[in-house]
């Protein structure tokens, strides 16, 4: 087994918040989306995320992915942490430009380095502390390795509404936590599907929490998802000349509307991520019944 060194580089953390939260209408709308609501207790999903990742992150090292309109909601939950840090996509096309869109941002001012993941809408973690060391544990392999390396969950029920990744062999060990060869990632499966899943122990729920290297993610972008990588890289060239305003505007509409998790997640074959699966107390609440699931 390959012994990880300890964790050398930086790393930023990007928090992905934009949505309209169209699972929870119409409490949550376009006007003032779930996530920036106090649904439980007198904080938002948004401000309990910037919370958790501060426990781990210093605040000029947070950054934020969002759709333009909901920058105001940013600027005012988001306390401490600099608006210069906000990554506002121009129009909203799903998760697979926004994702490609702030990668190409951090590798355009701080090229090949590493990037956290964390998804701030609807998520409830119960074991804090355990996340940020699973994510620190995951950018010391990121450092050395060349793929995308996820944190995941072991599944509770035969989820409908999650991907599911498919492991195969323990191929690493860091500080006593086991590391899986990632086979498949499957999207959204049907009840029938999602049972047999439920039933293996090989399989593990998409959680959202990634840690990888910016030009390793850009050039599986190139690879499986051409068309996207395309309008990406015109904006990354343009990033800090007069053009980029326009640039931004005109390239990012062309971006196919759709997630990442069918438009890139669904295409990688093995080799290109490893898996770290562990409890953290994670809990999906996007939709009224899976948060009252997660109560």
């Amino acid at each position: 087994m390959e012994k990880f060194p300890e964790l050398k580089e930086k790393v930023r953390a990007v928090i992905f918040c934009g949505g309209y939260g169209t699972r929870m209408w119409p409490m949550s709308r376009r006007d003032l989306p779930k996530q920036f609501q106090p649904i439980l207790g007198d904080k938002s999903f948004f401000q309990k995320t910037i919370s958790r990742v501060k426990k781990g992150f210093k605040p000029e090292d947070i950054y934020f992915s969002t759709s333009q309109e909901q920058v105001k909601f940013v600027k005012s939950q988001a306390s401490g942490v600099p608006t210069k840090n906000i990554i506002a996509e121009p129009e909203r096309r799903d998760t697979l430009g926004a994702v490609a869109f702030a990668t190409a941002f951090l590798d355009h001012h701080f090229p090949n380095s590493l990037m956290a993941v964390f998804w701030g809408a609807d998520h409830i973690v119960r074991k804090e502390k355990k996340l940020i060391k699973m994510m620190q544990l995951a950018a010391r392999v990121a450092q050395t390795k060349g793929v995308l390396v996820k944190v995941d969950a072991k599944p509770t029920y035969p989820s409908t509404v999650n991907g599911w990744i498919k492991t195969g062999d323990v191929v690493e060990k860091i500080d006593g936590y086991r590391v899986y060869e990632f086979l498949e990632h499957v999207e959204k499966p049907n009840l029938e599907l999602a049972k047999k899943f439920f039933a293996s122990n090989k399989y593990y729920i998409n959680v959202g929490y990634f840690v990888w290297r910016t030009s390793a993610m850009l050039g599986f972008y190139k690879k499986h998802a051409p068309e996207c990588y395309s309008h990406i890289e015109k904006i990354k060239k343009a990033m800090g000349t007069k053009q980029e305003k326009r640039v931004l505007k005109d390239e990012y509409h062309q971006i196919e509307k759709i997630s990442i998790d069918y438009g890139l997640f669904e295409k990688l074959p093995s080799g290109t991520q490893l898996v770290i699966p562990a409890d953290f107390g994670w809990y999906d609440s996007g939709t009224w019944g899976l948060l009252y699931e997660a109560l």
